[in-house]
């Protein structure tokens, strides 16, 4: 992974699903700086739902608790992920990139966009868009995430299959 991949601007969004995410996200409220998590409601976005990973932010080491995983992600790991750390997820040689993009939106309370290609534990390469997207429990810290991530290359009759064979 190279961070240099990384966008500022998250007008360069191509899915359709990240773009309504990006948009119901920020018009969630009411907040001082982002918003707050009592006021996502997945009803509200039901053609993003098989994109969405949501994500507790724990003070210590592993440090990004997977919630919850959609459909449309979990067949690309070739198992469910809720319940599973990122951290425990992600290979060794990518970690501290992927780690970068998760620290920098929690301290700084901004949404990180990336397109990028990567091996994945299963040893299967993917091409990826992700957007982290911070919220808050308490009003103060960016302790819960809202991720859209769209693989580029799982084939449609994968998604939302209970069985997990890629």
């Amino acid at each position: 992974m190279q961070r240099e991949n990384n966008t500022s601007s998250l007008a360069d969004l191509s899915s359709p699903a990240l773009v309504e995410l990006v948009r119901y996200w920020q018009n969630l409220g009411p907040a001082a700086t982002i918003p707050h998590r009592q006021y996502f409601n997945p009803v509200d976005v039901p053609h993003c739902l098989r994109h969405i990973v949501l994500m507790d932010v724990h003070e210590t080491k592993p440090q990004y608790y997977i919630r919850l995983a959609g459909s449309a992600v979990n067949p690309v790991y070739q198992k469910s992920i809720t319940g599973c750390y990122l951290e425990d997820i992600v290979r060794a040689e990518d970690l501290a990139d992927v780690l970068f993009d998760y620290d920098h939106t929690v301290a700084n309370q901004v949404p990180v966009f990336r397109v990028n290609s990567s091996r994945l534990i299963n040893g299967k390469m993917r091409t990826y868009e992700r957007v982290i997207l911070p919220m808050t429990s308490n009003g103060i810290a960016a302790d819960k995430l809202l991720v859209g991530i769209n693989f580029f290359d799982v084939a449609v009759h994968l998604v939302d299959r209970p069985v997990f064979k890629i």
